[in-house]
């Protein structure tokens, strides 16, 4: 089956709608500071450290981000929730730093006074000299315990910039 990219971009949209709403129907929110705009801030501090956490391949700082109850990772038509421990246990044991990391084109929502949705792409680069692959990126961070904690990230590469595979062997 076809689906066009204007549809895929709409059920993107959808889905992420659904899961604000479901997020913010299971939360309990307590108002702290001065409005939307200390959430966005905040939001921006967190995004901007993380970047620093991802380029410098501080595991454990990376998995300090995520939300203790848990966080959802979605991309290229896949959805799953990882237990906290899990994720912690991912990134101190498998995960790789990246090259070089960038995040692009950033947006910020204060979806209540406790969470803010960020959107936008990352450049992730393999190895020094190649070029980069870029993500579209969705996050929700919502504050628990006084820290905003990511609870759900959505990230998908723009098939354009995989790198090539490499041919099969001739027999």
């Amino acid at each position: 089956m076809h689906i066009s990219r204007s549809a895929v971009r709409l059920l993107q949209t959808l889905v992420v709608a659904a899961t604000l709403a479901a997020a913010s129907a299971c939360s309990v929110s307590v108002q702290r500071g001065g409005g939307s705009g200390d959430i966005v801030a905040e939001a921006r501090t967190f995004m901007e450290s993380y970047a620093r956490d991802l380029s410098s391949g501080n595991r454990a700082g990376i998995a300090e981000r995520y939300d203790r109850t848990g966080a959802y990772r979605m991309g290229n038509g896949n959805k799953e929730f990882l237990p906290y421990d899990s994720i912690a246990h991912q990134y101190n044991t498998a995960w790789s730093p990246p090259a070089a990391f960038e995040w692009r084109n950033l947006s910020y929502e204060a979806v209540g006074p406790d969470a803010a949705l960020v959107t936008g792409q990352f450049a992730w680069t393999l190895r020094p000299g190649t070029n980069p692959i870029i993500f579209s990126y969705t996050g929700l961070l919502r504050r628990q315990n006084g820290t905003l904690r990511i609870r759900l990230e959505d990230e998908s590469p723009d098939t354009r910039t995989l790198p090539a595979r490499p041919a099969a062997p001739a027999n």
